[in-house]
Parts: structure tokens; C-alpha cells; sequence
């Protein structure tokens, strides 16, 4: 082994969006069973696969569930993979004495000349009603995930199937914080480059109106309150925080009415830092990962430390980021 990262493991409470087509007595399945019968109805990658297969234009975000460890009744650990397809990466050799770096196309084979892809890989343990998920750069994040879980679900078990979402545990109340200043009064996001942007996201909004200038490589918008001085709605002017957190945009504040702002949601989320032993070709330790993933998931539901789940996964009486009281 060759020294150490620091990997932030993050806790998603999982719901999910019903509509008018939703039957009455349906009933919502535990995070673990659902992502079970994806991978019992789709043997392949290409099966997990979004887009399908076939159907992928060059620059297309691209995601997929890899691979799968099923614990029974202490839920399941899986991989998710994204990508953009197509794209060529850059690198250079890092020589910063010189006036002027080189940086060369990475064009990415296999053996037998195959083209390769760059692939953001991570890790989601899944159990209950809630995700804990392992945040990589790069990756789509969050936004990401849901989307892929939301197209295989609708596409392998029910056209019509109600939406996964996902809300951050509060570890402490950020609605109280929001409350105390007057509610949100702004917001600024300013997105820099839109590379694994997902669809249906904030991000892809500035990314969209970023491209009507030519050139342009930033862009800065400001979401603000009516005069009359209502605030912005708090759900809403907390996502866009929480694509942030996604890596989806950069530098993200919310202004409050009274006075201060808010750009870090780290401390009022459950999530945890921990840190990973790098293998000699520089890759973390995937069995660590997995590992501290497990341990997190005891921790939370260790009835001694009066965790926010049971030992089944199902949610005590969460603090919901955003969450309406």
C-alpha cells in the first residue's frame, strides 16, 4: 500500500414520487429489494445500462449497475459506473518548470485495440429505506444515481413505476437555521464545466443557458425574492445546494432574509469521513471501502448510540434537509 484518501460516505433517505396511475394499495419496496429485481431482470451490464445500448449519442452521460453482493436481510452493496461517452481525457506529465505544460489525448485500449472509456466507479449500500453512498468526482453523484435507478426500474419492472427520491438525514436542523433568518431570500449557483451533467438537474439548466454565448466558459445565476418580501421556497433553494454537494455545480449560496448565508450543508447532514488505504497503482482499496461502508451501517443502526434506522433499515423519525414541517 502507498499512503491514503479521505472518502466521504454519505446517508440518502430513500421515497419515492407516486402519481394518478399509481395502483391505491401499492406499496413501497425496500430500497435493497428494488435494486435486487433490476439485477434479477437484467443479467448484463448492457441490461443496466442508460441509455440503452445501441441508442448512446458521443458526449452522452452514461451510467450503469455493475456488480452486486447480496447480504439478505442486511441488504445489498453495488457498484454504479458513469461515464460520457466518447470522450477522449487529457494528461500531462507534471513537469511545472517549464514555461508551458503539454497536454496530450489519452486514447484508452484494450489488449486486443478495443476503445475504452474513463469510468467514475463507486459504491452504494442499500437496505430499508435508505442509501449510503460512497461521493466520487466526476461521477453525476446523487442526481446520477437516481435517474439510472429511476430508467431501469420504469424499464424492467413497470413503465408507470412511482420515482425514487432521495433527502439527506439531518444530523442537525437546518429548517430551524433557514426558520431563524427569515427564510431564503437568494440564491447564486455558478456552473464552470458541464462534464457528467445529468439530465433534469439545475446544472443542465445553466449549462444550457451557458451554450447561447459563444465562448462562454462560466455562468453565474441568481435566483431572488419578490420585493414583497416572501422568501424563496426552502426545497427548492436547498436542492440546488445539494447539487453542489453532487459536484454537479460550483459555488452555490443561499442568502437569508436577515442577514448571513449558508454555502456548506457538511454539517447538517449525516455523512461520515473515513480514511482509505491506496493500492501501488494508486487506486483505493475497493475491500476498505466496503468495509467502512458495512461499519457506518452498524453505527446507524446501533440501538446503543440511538441511531437514526433500525437494524432493518427503515427510518426512525428522520430530519429530512429541506423537509416542510
Amino acid at each position: 500500500m502507498s499512503g491514503t484518501i479521505s472518502k466521504t460516505l454519505v446517508v440518502k433517505a430513500v421515497g419515492f414520487k407516486c402519481s394518478r396511475y399509481t395502483p391505491k394499495d401499492w406499496k413501497p419496496p425496500h430500497i435493497d429489494n428494488l435494486v435486487r429485481m433490476i439485477f434479477e431482470n437484467c443479467p448484463t451490464t448492457g441490461d443496466r445500462h442508460y441509455p440503452p445500448i445501441g441508442d448512446i449519442e458521443k458526449g452522452a452521460s452514461c451510467a450503469f449497475l455493475n456488480k452486486i453482493n447480496n447480504y439478505n436481510e442486511h441488504g445489498v452493496l453495488f457498484d454504479v459506473c458513469s461515464y460520457s461517452h466518447g470522450m477522449v481525457p487529457e494528461s500531462l506529465v507534471p513537469d511545472f518548470s517549464q514555461a508551458s505544460a503539454e497536454i496530450v489525448p489519452v486514447v484508452l485500449q484494450d489488449n486486443e485495440g478495443k476503445r475504452g472509456e474513463l469510468v467514475a466507479n463507486y459504491r452504494c449500500y442499500a437496505i430499508g429505506s435508505i442509501l449510503i453512498v460512497e461521493m466520487v468526482k466526476g461521477s453525476g453523484g446523487t442526481a446520477g444515481l437516481v435517474n439510472l435507478l429511476n430508467k431501469l426500474a420504469r424499464r424492467v419492472i413497470e413503465v408507470r413505476h412511482p420515482l425514487v427520491e432521495l433527502s439527506d438525514i439531518g444530523s442537525s436542523d437546518l429548517n430551524r437555521l433557514i426558520d431563524s433568518r427569515g427564510g431564503v431570500k437568494k440564491v447564486t449557483a455558478k456552473l464552470v464545466d458541464g462534464f457528467g451533467l445529468q439530465a433534469n438537474t439545475y446544472g443542465e439548466t445553466l449549462a444550457d443557458v451557458r451554450a447561447k454565448v459563444p465562448n462562454a466558459n462560466s455562468c453565474l445565476v441568481t435566483w431572488e425574492a419578490d420585493s414583497d418580501g416572501k422568501p424563496l421556497g426552502t426545497n427548492e433553494a436547498v436542492n440546488i445546494l445539494e447539487e453542489a454537494e453532487d459536484n454537479t455545480l460550483t459555488a452555490v449560496t443561499l442568502h437569508f432574509v436577515l442577514g448571513g448565508s449558508i454555502s456548506d450543508l457538511s454539517e447538517y447532514k449525516e455523512r461520515k469521513s473515513v480514511s482509505i488505504q491506496l493500492a501501488p497503482d494508486g487506486r483505493p482499496a475497493v475491500t476498505e471501502i466496503e468495509a467502512a461502508m458495512k461499519k457506518y451501517l452498524n453505527e446507524l443502526r446501533d440501538p446503543k448510540k440511538n441511531g437514526p434506522i433500525y437494524t432493518d433499515g427503515r427510518l426512525k423519525k428522520p430530519r429530512l434537509i429541506g423537509e416542510k414541517k
